[in-house]
């Protein structure tokens, strides 16, 4: 490989890793409380909360241990009751010795309970039975305060009308939500206030500060006073407890919307959606001059289309959105590229010229004198037909943080976090869903094949779109009469070749792990690629043919 080639080569593969690295340069735009309300999806407590004595399991209404109870309001008792499924687990330690270890069986406190088995296995000091009643006890008396600040006087939640409907995030009370059949209660106090248990605490302005764990750490220490140090989390657990929770919010980035609502797949079944605050244009240039200048932009175009198209976020919207707006972004691409574009294209129908050149000076690649020759030979047949071989470059330019910048808007779009389309969730990579072999995968359940017709068609569009430029090249250059041997053009042949398919296969790479929304946007972009090659190379033809 020659010096040229292998500078392109090197050039190409520090651009492959510019976009691996730049991917995540993008702000993120999920705020604190976005953040806080995605916490609470993982851990909605452990207790359960019912109309009736009756609606309580048996195992549960034991007297005497507070297994359940009645709910209070200020101090005066509801008609709600309220009880803690529980389990137990024989732990056999090193020394022999056994420890009986309470496990919360709520099907909502799937999440805690893992971070319980872990820390079993790790030996660490589990929080107590009491500890997690009282957390969730300030957390909902607490959630029903900041309820009642945004409502009338008339209307404010009070011990009399409080029912467990309120209360409860899903319409039945101890449920995994759409698995079991059970729909979100978006009414729900809990739904919309829970997430006070993970942000700051409320100043002495009356302003609740905006950070994460604050509001935490501080029910531990009122907890700690109240029922014993012992009796709350210790510092290993709090840990991981906080790594856990934290681990899940790094993922998190779906939280540009143009208006609140709940967006997203979240939770230990990945099946709440969760409460997301209004982002503006003026946010964005807070967060970046990209984020400002088209971040937020396409992510708002892809807002307001899918709404207009459908208002329920089913998927079917946000396909089209996506679509639509691959075509806005490519026609603004080609409108600020046109000049290199059609330049690229020239050199294109320049290939058998070109060739013709090159086959003069076949020790291009060892004699320095010929390879002068050459390039003085190449610049004036690119002069002769207006030409500039580096004006090229400028597509690149544009296209790379566009790219990076699509790419931003896609991840961080709530409304292509919500719905799916086949039972895919645009949201998901297509990677994570292709190695996804639970059961309902062949039936289409978790959007398996939709994902990889999508993943098929993004790589075969791929391929198209980079590869028949150049077989329609070669096609060209079939008709050019080969006097002799030419060392350097085939090596410069071969080495370009070599590029071209390290360049698809590493596309094809990385459309396995994107997003199934930027798959598809990826795919489209490839085949209106593809359609402009066809297109200009026809109009070229014709020029060519009438110049004869």
């Amino acid at each position: 490989m020659n010096k040229g080639n292998k500078k392109k080569l090197y050039s190409f593969l520090g651009i492959a890793l510019g976009v691996v690295l730049l991917t995540g340069c993008t702000q993120n735009f999920c705020s604190n409380i976005d953040k806080a309300n995605i916490a609470y999806t993982y851990d909605m407590g452990v207790t359960v909360y019912v109309d009736n004595v009756e609606s309580i399991p048996e195992a549960f209404k034991e007297s005497g241990n507070e297994k359940y109870w009645t709910v209070k309001l200020n101090g005066s008792d509801s008609g709600v009751f309220a009880y803690i499924p529980v389990g137990t687990e024989t732990v056999e330690k090193n020394d022999s010795t056994k420890r009986i270890t309470t496990r919360y069986t709520a099907k909502k406190a799937e999440f805690l309970d893992s971070i319980i088995a872990t820390a079993v296995s790790n030996n660490y000091a589990v929080p107590s039975y009491s500890y997690f009643k009282a957390m969730d006890e300030k957390l909902l008396a607490t959630a029903i305060e900041e309820k009642n600040k945004d409502l009338a006087p008339a209307d404010q939640i009070t011990a009399s009308n409080l029912t467990a409907a309120m209360i409860n995030v899903f319409s039945d009370p101890d449920t995994l939500g759409k698995a079991d059949g059970s729909d979100i209660n978006y009414e729900s106090i809990l739904l919309n206030y829970g997430y006070v248990k993970f942000s700051g605490v409320v100043g002495t302005d009356g302003v609740r500060s905006d950070e994460l764990w604050g509001q935490w750490d501080a029910w531990n220490e009122e907890i700690a006073a109240e029922i014993g140090e012992d009796q709350v989390p210790q510092n290993d657990f709090a840990n991981l407890y906080k790594n856990q929770i934290n681990a899940k919010l790094a993922n998190a980035r779906s939280c540009i919307s143009t208006k609140p609502g709940y967006f997203g797949h979240y939770g230990n079944s990945s099946n709440i959606s969760a409460n997301v605050t209004q982002k503006t244009w003026k946010d964005a240039w807070k967060k970046g001059f990209f984020e400002g200048l088209i971040v937020y932009p396409v992510a708002s175009l892809i807002d307001v289309i899918a709404y207009g198209i459908d208002p329920q976020l089913s998927g079917l919207g946000q396909v089209l959105s996506i679509l639509i707006v691959t075509v806005i972004v490519r026609l603004l691409i080609l409108a600020a590229t046109f000049k290199s574009t059609l330049d690229q294209q020239r050199t294109q129908a320049l290939q058998p010229q070109l060739a013709k050149i090159q086959a003069k000076y076949p020790n291009s690649n060892t004699n320095k004198d010929e390879a002068q020759r050459l390039q003085q030979e190449q610049m004036a047949l690119y002069k002769r037909n207006k030409i500039n071989p580096l004006s090229m470059l400028i597509t690149l330019v544009v296209q790379f943080p566009v790219f990076i910048c699509v790419w931003g808007a896609m991840q961080g779009s709530s409304v292509l976090a919500s719905g799916s389309i086949l039972n895919l969730r645009l949201s998901d990579t297509i990677s994570s869903v292709l190695t996804n072999f639970s059961k309902g995968w062949a039936t289409n359940a978790t959007g398996w094949w939709t994902a990889a017709i999508l993943f098929i068609a993004m790589a075969v569009f791929q391929i198209g779109a980079m590869m028949i430029p150049q077989w329609i090249n070669k096609k060209k250059l079939k008709s050019i009469p080969k006097t002799s041997a030419n060392p350097a053009q085939d090596k410069n042949g071969s080495s370009m070749k070599m590029m071209s398919w390290f360049m698809v296969i590493f596309t094809i790479i990385m459309g396995f792990a994107l997003p199934a929304a930027m798959g598809l946007y990826w795919a489209v972009g490839a085949l209106i690629s593809l359609a402009q090659t066809l297109i200009t190379q026809s109009i070229m033809a014709k020029k060519n043919k009438k110049a004869r």
